[in-house]
Parts: structure tokens; C-alpha cells; sequence
């Protein structure tokens, strides 16, 4: 603990005094005796590569172990289905049938408030004294709307199977509507609403827009779909439902990592996830969190039909490094427009978060006439003058300042600060790298969001330090002369929040840029990992 605890102290002395050029060569000294001489650092080290032997062998696996996912399923694994035993009692419920309608392992048949006629017509169906199939009429939990199964003797006489007659509205259906009449995500939410039993009126409370909006829309879906009433469409719709394979979450999330190799050499890695056939978006990741965004947001571009594409910008994940890139952020467009080349891409829109956000300002322009939107999340603006690094929280200004004037310094503080996070854990990222945020510090307190900070901790620093190196320099440099006039809209989100970059400064530079600016209440530095709702909501209002 003692060694730990001096380590610590150490990194904290070395980020007190990183302003103190006198200190420099002395801190560094030390910082090379203590290291390198710490017999309990160098059998942590070994402990540390034979636990990760033991993770790889772990991962191994469990990778060769089937998957729930992967296991043959029928229809009825895409609706509530539940059996009753001869007694009266409901037994191997699906999940779907515990979720929307409450069912319990054993639950008693009369604790599902069906009539007395109805109880009896089960009953003497799964007893063999009546061959008249009865109807079920059950309430869903999360919409109040009746839902109808129907219901078949099971093989052994052992009791009878209840089977959603309807399939619930999921994300395959909404694709299938959108690939065959050209439904958008909003009339798509609206078919869906109408399909599991809304009324128009009910739809526009749940969506929080107006009846007239809302009967318009349907309108809009007649048209469409060549439907000639609301009982026309309903049938169409519950059709497709039960025609259309069911996306899980397991298929809905399965990002698929590709390479492209460059006219100079270089290798740009870049993953996709999402609708193929969708409208594609390209996202520059920051210094934070990886080119990986919450589960719930990679299912959710399917229903939104977008293609998210993320390559790992250079230095970063399967990237190759590119140093003229610091002097001319504007030329990573080049990789910009090959990538748009290679995926066939006519149309794109451009998100860049924190440091991405930088180079999607400078480089948007590389990308011409196939640039329909840029969206910069949580970005840092140039640090100019004395005032803007005296507006900096203490650790940016510390990484700021050495970036400026100190690259050695910088090189020790990043190996210095991945050694301390290594050591501490995920259990310490957090308070270590948002310190003084207390948005951030609510946001990883999400399970999901800290392990997506953890684990993108690794995509940045997998190959060495460059990354964050680089990252810092290009935060630090007067990089605004580089950015261009914009050949399609520029728009700012930004954390109310945010204690990284405050909303003032975000705000001043929005205005210089002639950006329209987005402000996202609640939300910190973390900003596309917390609050990704609001993030795709502006995408595609």
C-alpha cells in the first residue's frame, strides 16, 4: 500500500509543479529512481501480464461456448408465450411474456384476471374435455393494451401452450417498413403505436406532438403504403410484424471492424454498426470512450436507420500514426474522402466529439458536396492567449502548458498517468480522470458508461502513448486558422454542465465559427456516452 500510495504522490508532484520549469529535470530524475528501482512495481507487472494470460484464456473460452443468441429459435421467441400445467399454474414463461405481461414461475392462472367462463374453458382444454382452443385476453404492463393468445395442447396432455397471436412492434419490422415503402423513423414510431393498440390521439400524447401532426402523418404512411384505411394499414402492419425477422440485441450491436489501406501506406481501421442501407454518419471519436457508444444507442440507430461508421482516428486503435497531421489537421479529410470512397458513401453527416471535433471542424470541408451536416460534441476550442489557459480546469491547463513547451514532459505525464490508472483500476478511473466534474462523475456512475471509458482508456493507449500525446498537442495548438468556411452547417452540442470546457467558452467560440449551438442540460465533458439520445435526436430531429 505504502509503494502505491508514493507512486501516487509521485504523479501528484509531478502535475503540481509541471508549470515550474527549474523542477523538470529534477521531478524526472526521481521519477526514474523510484520506477526503476521498485522491486513490488516489477513483480506487479509480472502479476499484471499473467492475470491478462488468464483474461485471454477466460475470453477463449467462453467464446467457444454457444450464445443465447445463437441458439435455433422459433416465431414464438419473438412473442410472450407461457404454458399451464393441468393444475392451473404457468410455467417456462419466455422472457417477452415476463416483461410486457408480468408473468411468474408459478404464478396461479387466477391471478391473471381472466373472466370465470374463460378460466373454465382453459381448464377443460388442458384436461382434453373440450377441443375448442379459448382465446386469452391479457393486459400489457407497459401500454395498458390488450394483447390476444391463442392457445394449443402441449404433446405430453400435460397442459396447454398460450402464444401471442400478435408479435409485438420491433426494430426488424420498422426496417422491413423502411426498405419496402420508404417509412421515416418518425412514421415508423407512429405505425408501431397504432399497431400495439393506440389510438391517433393516445400516439400523439406518447410523442408529444399534436393530433393534427399525427393524423397527417398517417396520411403520409396511406400514401405509402398503398393502404386505403386505418384497418388496411393495421392488417399490413401486423403482417409485416410477424413476417419480419426479429432484431435482438445481441445482432443489433454486432459492429463489424474493417481496414482500409491508404494511397500513402498507412492503414486506417474504421468499424460500422447499424443500418448497412442506412443513412451514414461518420463519427471522430474523442480522447475519451473509444469509437464505441452504449449498447442502447447502437440498437437504436437500426430503428433510426443510420449507418454509423467510426474509424479510429491516427494513433488510435488499429490506426497507423500520421505526424503531419498536428501542423494540417485540415488534410485528415483526405482519409475523410477515401473512406467516402471506398463504402460508395454520396451523403454524409460528420459528428466529431472533444478532440474529433477538432479535426471534423478543420477537415469537414476535404468531403465537398457530400457533406450535408457537421455536428461538434463537447468541443475544446484553441487555447490562445494566457487568459484561455487560466480558464482551463488544472489538469487540462498542466497537459495544455507541457504540450506547449515541454514534449518530454508531456511523454512522462501520459506514461506516468496510464501507469496510475493501470494500478488504481476502474474503480478509481472516474475520480482520477473527472475529478472536479461533478456530471461526469453522476455519468460513471453508470456501470455501462465507466466500462465504455475504461475500455476506450485501452483503444487509445493500445499502441503506446502517441495517441494521447498527439491529442494533447492538437488541443493545445492554434489550430483555428485551419478551419475553413464550411460547405454545409456547422452545429455545436454542448453539456451545460461540462467543467472540461465551460459552456462560455464553448458558446464565444460557436459564435466566431457562425455555429448554431446545441445545449444539452445535465450533461458533462462525457456528453455522446450520457446523454446519446439527445446526440441522435439532433442528428434527425
Amino acid at each position: 500500500m505504502k509503494e502505491q500510495d508514493d507512486f501516487t504522490s509521485l504523479v501528484g508532484s509531478i502535475y503540481a509543479t509541471a508549470v515550474d520549469p527549474s523542477g523538470f529535470a529534477e521531478l524526472l530524475a526521481l521519477a526514474d529512481s523510484r520506477l526503476a528501482e521498485d522491486s513490488s512495481r516489477r513483480r506487479f507487472e509480472a502479476l499484471l501480464s499473467d492475470f491478462e494470460d488468464h483474461v485471454l484464456r477466460a475470453e477463449a473460452l467462453l467464446a467457444a461456448l454457444p450464445e443465447a443468441g445463437q441458439q435455433a429459435h422459433d416465431g414464438a421467441e419473438h412473442c410472450p408465450r407461457f404454458r399451464i400445467n393441468r393444475q392451473g399454474r404457468i410455467f417456462a414463461p419466455n422472457l417477452l411474456a415476463c416483461e410486457l405481461l408480468g408473468l411468474v414461475e408459478g404464478q396461479s392462472l387466477d391471478r391473471l384476471e381472466l373472466s370465470a367462463d374463460t378460466l373454465g374453458a382453459v381448464q377443460r382444454f388442458s384436461r382434453g374435455q373440450s377441443q375448442h382452443a379459448p382465446v386469452l385476453r391479457l393486459m400489457r404492463r407497459d401500454t395498458g393494451k390488450p394483447i390476444l393468445l391463442r392457445c394449443e395442447a402441449l404433446e405430453d396432455g400435460e397442459g396447454v401452450q398460450c402464444l401471442a397471436v400478435d408479435i409485438p412492434w420491433h426494430a426488424g419490422a420498422e426496417m422491413a417498413m423502411r426498405a419496402l415503402y420508404g417509412l421515416t423513423p418518425s412514421e415508423n414510431a407512429v405505425l408501431g403505436l397504432l399497431v400495439e393498440g393506440h389510438s391517433p390521439q393516445e400516439a400523439a400524447h406518447l410523442r408529444g406532438r399534436s393530433v393534427e401532426t399525427i393524423r397527417q402523418q398517417i396520411k403520409a404512411i396511406f400514401v405509402k403504403t398503398h393502404t386505403s384505411g386505418l384497418q388496411d394499414l393495421l392488417h399490413l402492419g401486423r403482417v409485416v410484424s410477424v413476417s419480419s425477422p426479429q432484431l435482438d440485441r445481441a445482432t443489433a450491436v454486432a459492429g463489424q471492424t474493417s481496414e482500409l489501406r491508404l494511397p500513402d501506406g498507412r492503414v486506417l481501421s474504421y468499424r460500422q454498426i447499424g443500418d448497412p442501407s442506412g443513412r451514414p454518419v461518420i463519427f471522430l471519436h474523442g480522447c475519451l470512450g473509444g469509437n464505441q457508444l452504449p449498447r442502447a444507442a447502437e440498437v437504436e440507430l437500426y430503428r433510426l436507420g443510420l449507418r454509423w461508421i467510426a474509424p479510429a482516428r491516427p494513433w488510435h486503435g488499429g490506426s497507423c500514426g500520421w505526424p503531419g497531421l498536428l501542423s494540417h489537421p485540415e488534410n485528415y479529410g483526405e482519409d475523410l474522402a477515401a473512406l467516402a470512397d471506398h463504402l460508395d458513401l454520396n451523403e454524409v453527416t460528420l459528428v466529431g466529439y472533444d478532440a474529433g471535433a477538432i479535426l471534423a471542424c478543420c477537415a469537414g470541408e476535404k468531403l465537398g458536396s457530400r457533406l450535408h451536416k457537421t455536428f461538434a460534441l463537447a468541443i475544446t476550442p484553441p487555447m490562445c492567449s494566457l487568459r484561455d489557459f487560466a480558464a482551463a480546469p488544472t489538469q487540462q491547463r498542466i497537459l495544455a502548458l507541457a504540450a506547449r513547451t515541454s514534449l518530454p514532459l508531456l511523454r512522462y505525464l501520459s506514461i506516468l498517468g496510464d501507469r496510475k490508472l493501470r494500478l488504481e483500476g476502474q474503480s478509481a478511473f472516474a475520480q482520477t480522470v473527472f475529478r472536479d466534474a461533478p456530471a461526469d462523475l453522476e455519468a460513471c456512475r453508470d456501470p455501462e458508461v465507466l466500462e465504455l471509458m475504461w475500455q476506450g482508456h485501452f483503444f487509445h493507449v493500445g499502441a503506446g502513448n502517441d495517441s494521447f500525446i498527439n491529442d494533447c498537442r492538437l488541443i493545445a495548438s492554434e489550430w483555428r486558422p485551419r478551419v475553413t468556411e464550411h460547405p454545409a452547417p456547422l452545429v455545436f452540442l454542448h453539456g451545460r454542465e461540462d467543467r472540461i470546457v465551460p459552456l462560455p467558452r464553448a458558446r464565444s467560440f460557436a459564435e466566431e465559427l457562425k455555429a448554431n449551438l446545441i445545449v444539452v442540460k445535465g450533461a458533462g465533458h462525457s456528453l455522446p456516452f450520457s446523454h446519446w439520445q439527445a446526440v441522435l435526436a439532433a442528428l434527425y430531429p
